[in-house]
């Protein structure tokens, strides 16, 4: 149930039911998103390598913990296309799991060509990223999730655009979507420049949008060392931040075509955080931050288009929620779609979906962002 604003004090015997709109007020109140300051606070240093280390030209590093069984899927795909060892660097980072066995798994997939490393413990994704960059020494870092998989000819198609585009730090790609089955449900990602290329508006349109996932990524490690790591602040935005960053510190290029898989499954932590509405906290927020790093607001077309964009993804997010009978993930996409742009329709969605909740006292409270 929606926390009740405190009831007034009012003469003994007079109603004392408090007015819907002052009960709905605080529900639909935007939040307020972290200042730059605080946000640089959590971006850590990356240190160099050490010199007189003989350095690969590729890092591909996978963060791993609680494998679901996909770990060994990613390092196949990785293996089935690896040069040799004094080319590319390959490990698996465990962030202190509990279950599963990924050092077994490593024994067993790598025999010998994948290292392992054991984080002390699991301080959250962004902890683990950074960990990955430290103790990678090649020229260009992949970082690859352990549930994701690359495709045939990944790393010579990327190395091809690096040679041809010199002033690049940061190479993206669209990435293709695929469920627990390993079935194609979509493709993602910035449309590439013809046979690939540099993008010449990423900046911009990153502002308000997440053109990158992270199996489709590689960056340059200078280009970490520049700008930092991954910021501990954010849990959904963690990427998105980074590949704003990098955008201003150097050229992105693209690559003409779809060479990783994104794997989007019902335990993953983007399913958590839209169930409960954090991921459009901190899209909301990282939209904000980036106009402020910029340093000048929006116009009022540009603020309505991105505010009416997300707004409509919340809300077919909502309806697919319902579908599924996911009353809470349904509540909290309905509230945000509502906030960023009021319609009749959407508050009749939300007011429904708000007094079924209160009426029929479903649950106890709905799992709202914090």
């Amino acid at each position: 149930m929606p926390p009740v604003v405190p009831a007034r004090d009012v003469p003994e015997g007079a109603a004392s039911e408090e007015r819907p709109a002052e009960m709905l007020e605080p529900l639909l109140r935007l939040p307020t998103p972290p200042s730059l300051e605080e946000v640089e606070a959590h971006i850590p240093r990356v240190h160099p390598v050490a010199k007189g280390v003989q350095r690969p030209r590729w890092s591909v590093m996978i963060p791993t913990y609680n494998d679901r069984d996909l770990l060994a899927r990613t390092l196949e795909s990785v293996l089935s296309q690896a040069p040799e060892p004094e080319v590319m660097q390959i490990e698996v980072v465990d962030a202190a799991s509990t279950t599963g066995d990924p050092k077994r798994v490593v024994d067993e997939v790598g025999r010998g060509r994948v290292a392992f490393h054991r984080l002390a413990s699991n301080r959250g994704p962004a902890h683990s990223f950074n960990a990955c960059i430290e103790r990678a020494i090649g020229y260009w870092v992949h970082i690859l999730h352990d549930d994701d998989t690359v495709m045939p000819g990944f790393y010579e198609a990327y190395d091809s655009v690096i040679r041809r585009c010199p002033d690049a730090r940061t190479v993206v790609g669209q990435v293709v979507y695929v469920d627990e089955s390993d079935r194609w449900t979509a493709v993602s990602g910035v449309i590439p420049p013809p046979g690939g290329g540099i993008v010449p508006d990423f900046t911009e349109r990153m502002i308000s949008r997440q053109l990158a996932q992270f199996p489709g990524v590689v960056v340059h490690r200078d280009a970490y060392e520049a700008v930092g790591g991954y910021c501990t602040l954010f849990h959904h935005v963690i990427d998105w931040d980074m590949w704003f960053r990098l955008s201003r510190f150097a050229p992105v290029a693209c690559v003409d075509r779809p060479y990783a898989r994104y794997r989007v499954h019902k335990d993953s932590d983007t399913s958590r955080r839209v169930v409960s509405g954090a991921n459009m906290q901190e899209t909301y927020s990282m939209i904000r931050l980036n106009l402020a790093r910029l340093g000048s607001p929006a116009s009022p077309t540009e603020e309505l288009a991105w505010r009416s964009h997300w707004a409509a993804k919340c809300q077919s997010m909502a309806w697919l929620l319902h579908s599924r009978g996911n009353a809470i993930g349904e509540y909290n996409q309905l509230r945000w779609a509502l906030m960023l742009e009021p319609t009749a329709s959407r508050w009749l969605a939300f007011a429904k979906a708000w007094l079924k909740e209160r009426v029929l006292g479903r649950r106890s409270q709905p799992e709202l962002a914090k």
